[in-house]
């Protein structure tokens, strides 16, 4: 009865550590997406792009005040992934803005990216800060 109940256990344990879940490649772009009290945020993986330059684009859109050049300075941002975290503000980074949204280039900070990933955004901005967790439209 011992035997059986350790081989039970023992195949239960085998089981359950070989099937993983199942993860998608991502062939196209893919649009990971998630909403917070004053920002939108979209990351918009590219795999060719990542390829290429080792980066990405990130776009945030403010609700509710109006942006100007000068407010990216007072933007800081975490961005977190399965495997890793990048900081920092947004005015040091290479960016485009075009009304309320601000896009710019980040790394991934996964090793690799599958449809099922799900980030996180930090964004301080002045005296607001947002979390925002962004998974796939697609």
């Amino acid at each position: 009865m011992k035997l059986r109940l350790l081989f039970g256990i023992f195949l239960l344990i085998s089981l359950t550590a070989c099937s993983s879940s199942k993860q998608t490649d991502i062939a196209d772009e893919v649009i990971f997406y998630g909403e917070g009290e004053h920002w939108n945020v979209k990351y918009i993986y590219n795999p060719e792009l990542y390829v290429e330059k080792r980066v990405n684009w990130v776009e945030m859109e403010l609700k509710d005040l109006k942006l100007s050049q000068g407010d990216l300075f007072n933007i800081d941002i975490e961005f977190e992934g399965r495997d890793g975290l990048i900081t920092g503000n947004v005015g040091d980074m290479k960016t485009k803005i075009k009304g309320n949204v601000i896009s710019f280039l980040v790394g991934t900070v996964n090793v690799e990216t599958y449809k099922e990933d799900k980030y996180k955004i930090k964004i301080k901005f002045k005296d607001t800060q947002d979390v925002i967790r962004l998974q796939s439209l697609n």
